[in-house]
């Protein structure tokens, strides 16, 4: 992806996330999102995006990564969701959001799982205090040869996305940037994290 595209992208989601939050937050369940974090799963409910952070607080920020699954499956059309149905990877693996039309830009990614920092349960360290927020919105791009293989498992933590960065689990697609694999939306999510019980 070009600068200029990946520029792009971002104002999409910037744009498409805040009508997003309105959806998420009147989501019915008991939870109405999960993600990963420390190897295990977490359901969250975003109560707030502020697409124009102070620069103190997107600094403080910790990262909720979208990792993306591409491409999308045969006949999926994100102009026309109807056209998108549940997607099972080879290795028996369904997407957290499968698929998820949040709004605006991220609806170009409708099939992808949430990786978190932290949550809590996993003492200071793991969660970096409480975790109740901030988060900025990070998109990654598993890379297909990985994520299509049969022998694929989810990357259930940030360490292991860093990992797999290195190992080429990921498309470099924001070319340009200092992290070529992560394209920072500058979108700052507020929303508490609990354990999954489900």
């Amino acid at each position: 992806m070009s600068p200029a595209v990946a520029v792009g992208v971002a104002l999409v989601l910037v744009l498409g996330l805040g009508l997003a939050v309105s959806g998420a937050a009147r989501a019915a369940g008991p939870c109405p999102e999960k993600g990963w974090a420390n190897g295990q799963e977490v359901c969250f409910l975003v109560a707030h995006a502020i697409t124009d952070p102070s620069p103190g607080l997107l600094a403080q920020a910790e990262p909720i990564y979208i990792a993306a699954f591409m491409p999308l499956p045969t006949g999926c059309t994100v102009a026309s969701p109807s056209t998108c149905h549940t997607e099972t990877l080879s290795s028996g693996y369904m997407p957290q959001c499968d698929p998820c039309f949040h709004g605006g830009g991220l609806n170009n990614f409708p099939y992808h799982d949430h990786i978190l920092e932290g949550s809590p349960g996993f003492g200071n360290n793991g969660t970096a205090g409480e975790m109740k927020g901030p988060w900025v919105v990070i998109i990654v791009i598993y890379n297909p040869a990985f994520s299509n293989s049969p022998a694929f498992a989810p990357l259930t933590s940030s360490s292991a996305l860093v990992a797999g960065e290195a190992a080429g689990d990921f498309v470099p697609f924001n070319h340009g940037a200092a992290n070529p694999y992560e394209l920072n939306t500058g979108i700052v999510l507020i929303f508490g994290v609990q354990p999954y019980g489900g």
